[in-house]
């Protein structure tokens, strides 16, 4: 599944939350760039990408972590 948000915090502050929230899930971080993190466990991944055309939109694609994923885009929103 993919979802899309737009935050107010910065690029880099919105990498550091989704670090912490996802890391407390057990998913490892496999790859991260200024831009983008990924995270993967046994279970699935949660890819991140971020663009700053119109303030900071995350692109986030998922398989295995809808509902995580959905309540790490309330806390950051």
């Amino acid at each position: 599944m993919r979802y899309g948000a737009t935050t107010r915090l910065s690029p880099e502050r919105a990498l550091e939350k989704a670090q912490e929230y996802f890391g407390k899930l057990e998913l490892a971080l496999q790859e991260s760039s200024d831009r983008h993190a990924l995270f993967s466990s046994v279970a699935g991944h949660v890819l991140i990408t971020i663009t700053t055309e119109h303030g900071t939109e995350l692109d986030i694609e998922t398989i295995g972590y809808d509902s995580q994923v959905k309540t790490f885009l309330q806390r950051i929103g």
